[in-house]
């Protein structure tokens, strides 16, 4: 059985500096050669990561989020949503990525060569460019800053 997290409080901030993270990998994996998969499995874990924390800022518990939202972008985007309709923190940019890759995610397509999406994924580069632009976002949402 899984243990709850040690401290529950700081939580939300342990989801986003986690998320911080994958997206300094995406920076240094988007110009690398053959490294694709690594790439887009950072880019989806940051974006879960990073919708998480802000679902655990507004009232879900942990286990709601393994559990209920998992690995499914589109799923914790629609959650948040429902909970800050008029939140601006998920940019219409963001938003298209987390739908360009949350099914890809979510089935873990990015782990295993026979389900890796050849061809249907957005320019590395555009996405990278995303991604630490809706980091930004949501770290200053938590006055943290992003960037080292």
């Amino acid at each position: 059985m899984r243990e709850q997290s040690r401290n529950e409080g700081d939580l939300g901030i342990r989801y986003l500096r986690m998320a911080l993270e994958y997206g300094r990998a995406t920076r240094a994996l988007v110009d690398a050669s053959q490294c694709e998969a690594p790439f887009w499995h950072s880019v989806g874990h940051a974006l879960e990561l990073s919708l998480k924390s802000l679902l655990k800022k507004h009232g879900f518990d942990e286990m709601d989020l393994m559990q209920f939202i998992n690995h499914d972008l589109y799923r914790a985007e629609r959650s948040f949503l429902r909970q800050c309709p008029d939140s601006k923190l998920i940019s219409p940019d963001a938003s298209r990525l987390i739908r360009q890759v949350s099914d890809y995610h979510a089935r873990l397509d990015f782990r295993y060569p026979c389900l890796f999406p050849i061809g249907s994924l957005p320019d590395p580069a555009d996405a990278e460019r995303v991604l630490d632009a809706h980091l930004t976002a949501i770290s200053s949402h938590f006055g943290i800053i992003s960037h080292a």
